[in-house]
C-alpha cells in the first residue's frame, strides 16, 4: 500500500490554509474611526489627543456656564443704568423748580441727590465686577478658539470621556 496519493494533496491544502490565515487580519481590522470637529475644521486640521479633547470639552462647558451666568447680569445692569439715568434727569428737572429760599425743600432735594449718588456708586461697583467677568469670559473664549476651535477628534474618544473613562 502506497501513501503517495494521500499526501499529494497535502501541499495544496497547507498552502490554502496559509493564505486563509494571512487574510484573517485584513478581515478582523477595525472599522475606520468616525471623525468629528469642534466648530468648522479645515481639511487636514490636526487631531486632538484624548487629553486635549477632554480639556477642550471642559473648557467649552466652562464658557457656556460663564455665558449663562453673565447674560442675566447684563440685562439687570442695563435696566438699573437706565433707571439711574432717568432718576438723574428727573433730579435735574426738579432742581430748576426748587425754591432756594425754602431750606426744607433744599435739604430734601440734597438727600435725594445723595441717595442717587450712593446708588450710582453701587452701580459702578457692580458694573466693574460684571466687566471683570466679561473679560474673563472673553479670555476663555479666545483660549478655546486658539486651542480647540476647528480641530478634529474621534467620536469614540468623546463618548469615552463622557462616560467617565
Amino acid at each position: 500500500m502506497s501513501f503517495a496519493p494521500r499526501f499529494a494533496a497535502a501541499p495544496w491544502l497547507l498552502a490554502a490554509c496559509i493564505v486563509g490565515l494571512a487574510a484573517l487580519p485584513a478581515l478582523a481590522a477595525d472599522k475606520p474611526k468616525k471623525e468629528s470637529t469642534l466648530g468648522k475644521a479645515k481639511p487636514g486640521a490636526p487631531f486632538l489627543t484624548k487629553e486635549q479633547l477632554r480639556a477642550c470639552l471642559a473648557q467649552n462647558d466652562r464658557v457656556k456656564a460663564q455665558l449663562a451666568e453673565t447674560l442675566p447680569l447684563q440685562t439687570t445692569l442695563k435696566k438699573e443704568g437706565d433707571d439711574l439715568a432717568a432718576a438723574g434727569d428727573a433730579l435735574k428737572t426738579e432742581r430748576t423748580a426748587i425754591d432756594a429760599s425754602d431750606e426744607a425743600a433744599v435739604k430734601a432735594f440734597n438727600e435725594r441727590l445723595a441717595a442717587r449718588d450712593t446708588a450710582v456708586d453701587a452701580y459702578r461697583a457692580r458694573s466693574e465686577a460684571y466687566n471683570a467677568k466679561v473679560e474673563a469670559l472673553q479670555a476663555d473664549k479666545a483660549s478655546y478658539s486658539a486651542n480647540c476651535e476647528g480641530r478634529r477628534y474621534f467620536e469614540d474618544e468623546e463618548l469615552q470621556i463622557k462616560a467617565g473613562k
